[in-house]
């Protein structure tokens, strides 16, 4: 088959035909909006999409100015954006709004791309646009709600450092709250109400107000407002805008069950007709206490075409539970001084407990005895007790008692034996016997009479006459003698003997002892708190090296109980003793 020349040139031109049409319906049919236009802005070409966006008729749009349409405030930048394309010949890309056919403005981007002038047209610009107007919709939206956040969190800033909110002052730490309310949510007032008595739920009285009429001004409201359904709405719902939120309560059973006969809706029309206005909208976020809603912030606006985003909502509730933070520390605060005057009540107290338990330890001897003591108890009111007193003319009691533990009842206890053993009452003892002492007070000190309480004691008894000490002690650490010797320094002899603590046992367990009280002899009694002291080093000071610094004390000259107390300080790195203290010197003369 032979084809002519003619024959294949109208081929050709068949093919192209079909597919110029081909490609104008694929042009004619995409979202983006393609245009042709010339160095004055008027529209040479342009695809279907340019009438379905902008709603005009592709007749209106054919040689048509290009910037009648565009928005008088983005007309400046589409001009100089044209005049820069043909004048460099590089396209640009920029957004701008054209406006709708119906009046409104919609968002384009476009990108433009510059057509060299050839023999048979001028330079022109093709540019291909696309509609991004949701998109704008959707920045600004992000734009105004991270405004609205930005505005919340410096509201709820200012609010938390604020001097009334640090101190839970609630009087203006509440005001600042409804001023930041009302002008974060541009509202025009603002409320705080609180149940009158959290226990009987049901009446609430209006703490504070604020209205914003152009001029701000606070007042104290005394409204009051019953309502037994609220506390129900409140603990079911965080958040209430009313009247809108009441649509979806209609069937509430709290209601129901409040309201003999009736239904629900009563309930809600009565509370929205007392907190808002008819034809007002308002917003109300319970405040809770004690785990329980003890009140409510109330926010009100007489546009009725507000409707409360879920941001506005949640800055609402927010600053509800900043007002449940500001009531929780008034009644910490207002607990704390009921506690502070409380402890200063007790400590007075205690300081004159104090005082007559000192007042009851005895008065040094200075005849041919001589006595110095020192008392220091770890607390305001400490256990020890001692005492010394002559039995007759030649026998000489002395004891030192430590019950164990702090404070009024180990201070009453050991006031209590004091008395006891000075005024010769034990029954069944023998004052002139220590080891009968002590089973007589094992006897009527048992710890399960008295508190759990037991006690430790050394009791000793001095025969002038004879020169002979005879004691015994009840889990108490031993007493010290120390006597002079001329020759090879003092004769030291620790007055040890057996017994467990009083009140620990029935078991009658003591053993006493005896030894010779050389002429200007030195006993010394003490508690434990002297030498059971930590040290920098470690261990505690312990029995015989607390013993050491009284014979380094005695060999030297003197052992002043001052320098005692001191020493023991210095190795145990503090003034302030773990336990009672005490230390009673005799001397005999």
């Amino acid at each position: 088959m032979i084809i002519s020349g003619d024959s294949v040139e109208n081929e050709e031109k068949r093919t192209l035909g079909r597919d110029l049409r081909l490609l104008e319906l694929i042009v004619d049919n995409i979202d983006d909006l393609i245009a042709v236009i010339d160095t004055q802005g008027r529209r040479v070409w342009n695809n279907a999409a340019y009438a379905r966006v902008l709603g005009y008729s592709m007749d209106s749009l054919a040689g048509s100015n290009s910037l009648i349409e565009v928005h008088p405030d983005d007309l400046p930048k589409v001009q100089q954006a044209l005049q820069d394309s043909m004048k460099t010949g590089s396209g640009r890309r920029i957004e701008y709004r054209l406006r709708h056919r119906s009046g409104h403005y919609v968002y384009l981007e476009s990108q433009g791309w510059v057509l060299a002038a050839s023999a048979d047209r001028e330079q022109l610009l093709v540019v291909i646009s696309r509609d991004i107007s949701q998109r704008k919709d959707l920045e600004e939206r992000q734009a105004l709600l991270y405004e609205q956040q930005s505005r919340q969190a410096k509201a709820m800033a200012a609010i938390v450092h604020s001097v009334d909110f640090q101190r839970s002052d609630v009087e203006h730490g509440s005001e600042i709250v409804l001023y930041f309310l009302c002008k974060t949510l541009q509202a025009e007032w603002a409320e705080l109400w609180r149940s009158e008595n959290i226990e009987e739920q049901g009446q609430f009285l209006c703490l504070r107000s604020f209205r914003a009429d152009g001029v701000d001004r606070w007042r104290t409201s005394d409204s009051i407002f019953e309502s037994p359904a609220l506390p129900a709405l409140l603990r079911g719902n965080r958040v209430i805008a009313i009247p809108d939120d009441f649509a979806d309560l209609g069937d509430l059973e709290v209601g129901k069950a409040l309201l003999i006969g009736g239904g629900s809706r009563p309930v809600l029309e009565g509370i929205n007709a007392k907190l808002v206005p008819a034809g007002a909208k308002g917003l109300l976020a319970a405040v809770w206490l004690c785990g329980k809603p003890a009140g409510f912030l109330l926010i009100a606006t007489g546009d009725t075409s507000r409707v409360w985003s879920i941001y506005e909502r949640n800055f609402c509730a927010a600053l509800a539970d900043l007002v449940s933070m500001l009531l929780e520390g008034r009644q910490r605060l207002d607990t704390l001084q009921a506690l502070q005057l409380s402890q200063k009540m007790i400590s007075a107290q205690l300081a004159d407990a104090a005082s007559y338990v000192r007042s009851q330890l005895p008065v040094n001897l200075c005849d041919s005895v001589q006595t110095d003591w020192r008392y220091l108890p770890s607390s305001a009111l400490g256990g020890d007790a001692l005492d010394f007193f002559w039995l007759n003319e030649d026998h000489l009691v002395i004891f030192l008692l430590d019950v164990v533990g702090h404070g009024v009842g180990s201070a009453l206890l050991a006031t209590s034996i004091l008395h006891l053993l000075r005024q010769r009452a034990l029954k069944d003892g023998d004052p002139l016997d220590p080891v009968s002492v002590l089973v007589a007070l094992n006897r009527s000190f048992q710890m399960d009479e008295h508190g759990d309480k037991v006690f430790s004691i050394w009791y000793g008894v001095f025969d002038r006459v004879s020169g002979i000490i005879r004691f015994a002690a009840a889990g108490h650490p031993p007493a010290l003698l120390i006597s002079p010797n001329s020759q090879s320094g003092p004769q030291v002899t620790w007055l040890r003997a057996k017994g467990l603590w009083i009140g620990a046992t029935a078991m009658e367990t003591f053993e006493g002892g005896s030894a010779i009280v050389a002429q200007d002899a030195e006993l010394f009694v003490f508690s434990d708190g002297l030498y059971e002291l930590s040290t920098a080093a470690g261990p505690l000071i312990g029995l015989e090296a607390f013993g050491q610094i009284l014979i380094d004390l005695y060999s030297s000259g003197t052992v002043d109980l001052e320098k005692v107390l001191s020493e023991a300080s210095r190795i145990h790195g503090s003034d302030q003793f773990e336990d009672d203290a005490s230390i009673l010197k005799i001397r005999f003369g």
